[in-house]
């Protein structure tokens, strides 16, 4: 049995094969615990270096296009590599966007005031009950080939945008990719191309990232063989909470009523010394700066300075540095969130929205790593240690 140094991040998994069962140093949360296998994407802790299929993240950022990148993710197929494939991915995901009417109405019939991310959770199920016949398999094997929930989940948070602004009910134009379709319907405008490749740029970046909280949750409940629609209720239930995706909300919270990078440096210093919790810092995987950060600020700076809001974008250098300053010693460093809640604002999303924008492009990786698993997934089990009294007398 080998002896993984998992917590240390010394181990290369793209050198080194395992032989199971392994040995690893566990931390609270299952940290360090190595729980499956996977060609989807690689993630090193200490350099930062972050792949999808063995294509650095800087590349398919450079260009982006999620499309390309979540057929990249599920096949392992570049458009090069498979034009006709992508091509047909490309046509499958965007005819899925038609919902059902039940759906829209179930959708409509929610006050719009509803947090939008328990709308898309009731949608999603709602989904499930018409895509799923009574006497299909529990696993929902066909859903899980044909993808038609990656397109689906997209179609449901531009309908929950429109619920949300008071705007009735308007299918995706025919044709149009996802981050269209959701910009046309988030602000009720075709989208310009800056911010088409904007949308792109932050699903990409979102899409996979290991196991983190929501990818596992959705991995746990692939192991029972439960169908893809219960299955991505429970990652998006986990993405809600404040400790994932839910944070790009409080990210917004926090900046947008700060009025200049004046008053940004105090609330800084006081929320520190109150021990209050900044949005946007800390990540259980990095002992380092997130390496998305670097890609999404220059982003950030460039829509900021196109819509007039270059002091928005000074004031989050502000926290930004500030934060740094006092938090890095301490090994707590700049998250995806923190950048990324900035330019979903920017693109017209208000604060309850960013979760729900986030969760379009994570279905890429939930459905990488899902299918990819359902071969030969064992149910996770894990143990748990017990440290309550002892033999008691009834």
């Amino acid at each position: 049995m080998s002896k993984l140094q998992t917590l240390s991040g010394a181990f290369d998994w793209r050198a080194e094969a395992i032989d199971w069962p392994v040995t690893t140093d566990v931390g609270p949360g299952l940290a360090g615990v190595v729980a499956a296998e996977t060609r989807v994407m690689w993630l090193d802790p200490s350099s930062g270096e972050l792949a999808y299929r063995g294509v650095p993240i800087d590349a398919l950022a450079s260009s982006p296009d999620f499309e390309a990148t979540a057929h990249l993710l599920i096949t392992g197929r570049g458009p090069e590599e498979d034009p006709g494939g992508l091509a047909n991915f490309r046509h499958q995901v965007r005819s899925s966007r038609l919902l059902p009417p039940d759906v829209v109405d179930l959708v409509r019939s929610l006050d719009p005031a509803t947090h939008p991310t328990r709308i898309l959770r009731a949608g999603v199920s709602a989904l499930g009950c018409h895509e799923l016949s009574v006497d299909d398999d529990l696993s929902g094997s066909r859903q899980w080939r044909e993808l038609r929930i990656v397109g689906q989940v997209a179609s449901l948070v531009g309908e929950i945008c429109r619920h949300r602004n008071g705007l009735g009910s308007r299918a995706p134009e025919e044709g149009c990719s996802l981050s269209e379709g959701v910009l046309a319907a988030l602000n009720d405008r075709r989208p310009e191309p800056d911010e088409i490749r904007a949308l792109d740029l932050l699903w990409v970046l979102y899409a996979a990232h290991g196991l983190d909280a929501p990818t596992f949750t959705s991995m746990v409940v692939a192991s029972c063989l439960a169908d893809p629609y219960y299955n991505i209720v429970a990652g998006l239930s986990a993405l809600r909470g404040p400790k994932t995706g839910g944070a790009s909300e409080s990210v917004l919270d926090q900046l947008l009523p700060l009025d200049n990078p004046g008053a940004a440096e105090a609330w800084v210093r006081k929320a520190i010394d109150s021990g209050e919790t900044i949005a946007g810092f800390g990540h259980r995987a990095y002992h380092m700066p997130d390496p998305r950060v670097v890609i999404l600020r220059k982003e950030v700076a460039a829509m900021a300075r196109s819509r007039g809001r270059s002091e928005l974008f000074e004031i989050a250098r502000t926290v930004e540095s500030a934060v740094t300053r006092e938090l890095a010693p301490k090994g707590v460093f700049i998250n995806v969130n923190f950048y990324g809640a900035l330019l979903f604002h920017l693109l017209g999303a208000e604060p309850p929205l960013a979760p729900c924008l986030i969760a379009v492009g994570r279905m890429a990786g939930m459905a990488a790593l899902v299918s990819e698993a359902l071969d030969n997934i064992r149910l996770y089990r894990p143990l748990s240690r017990y440290v309550g009294v002892g033999d008691r007398t009834p």
